[in-house]
Formats: structure tokens, C-alpha cells, sequence
């Protein structure tokens, strides 16, 4: 087994605070935006997530706006 460097991944699916981090806002916002489907996300079991895809499209169309 050769030994390769690992480089980490960055994480799929983020917590709403992670997302909030990222995005600096306030997690309150982010529920905000899940609520009014600007942002998707899903729901693993008890838990809400913002896939990484989500919040790139998410960023993507803000841009968008202000074209």
C-alpha cells in the first residue's frame, strides 16, 4: 500500500451555522432563507443540512442578481 497524501475534503452537507458562517450571516437568516426557498436544503432525521451544491447555486444566483 503506497502512502499518498490526503488532502481534505470539504465537508458535503453543512449545518445551518456552518452555513451561516460561510455565508456571515445569522443562523436566523439562514432558516429564513431555507423557509422562503431561496436556499435548499434537506432533513436528516432530526437534523437540518445545506448541501454544498446548495449554497454555491445559492451564491450563484445572488450574483446573478446583481448583474
Amino acid at each position: 500500500m503506497s502512502t499518498q497524501s490526503l488532502t481534505p475534503l470539504a465537508p458535503l452537507l453543512l449545518t445551518p451555522e456552518e452555513a451561516a458562517d460561510t455565508l456571515r450571516v445569522s443562523r436566523s437568516k439562514v432558516y429564513a432563507l431555507i423557509r422562503s426557498g431561496a436556499l435548499r436544503s434537506v432533513k436528516i432525521g432530526g437534523s437540518r443540512r445545506i448541501s454544498a451544491t446548495a449554497l454555491s447555486e445559492f451564491i450563484e444566483d445572488l450574483n446573478a442578481e446583481s448583474d
